[in-house]
């Protein structure tokens, strides 16, 4: 027959065995929350990589169609270096609305799954 003591001494190693049990699936879960977010970020990158390809290919093509029409290439480098620079302003402006907080949300979404 079982006395308490071995009754007490069953329940603490169940209790124990649970607490690791509960710690390897809160490490599974992390980790699975770390490579979906890890993996989406690398899928963005490689998207915008891709679009800042094709941004720059059709950037020569305007730019030299405006010299083109302007009758000086360098003219239309010049507009479109300008358009750039526009751009690049507006966004270091308001960089926390347009990149900081949309590229935090991202992250939080992922890992709060």
């Amino acid at each position: 027959m079982h006395t308490a003591v071995e009754h007490i001494e069953q329940i603490v190693s169940k209790a124990g065995d649970l607490a690791e049990t509960k710690m390897e699936i809160w490490k599974l879960k992390a980790a699975s929350k770390i490579s979906e977010t890890v993996s989406s970020l690398i899928s963005l990158i490689a998207i915008i990589i891709l679009a800042a390809a094709a941004l720059i290919i059709l950037s020569f093509g305007a730019a030299f169609w405006i010299g083109k029409e302007l009758d000086n290439t360098s003219y239309g480098f010049f507009i479109v270096g300008g358009f750039y620079a526009l751009i690049g302003l507006l966004v270091f402006v308001f960089r926390k609305d347009l990149i900081k907080a949309p590229l935090s949300n991202l992250i939080a979404d992922k890992i709060a799954k």
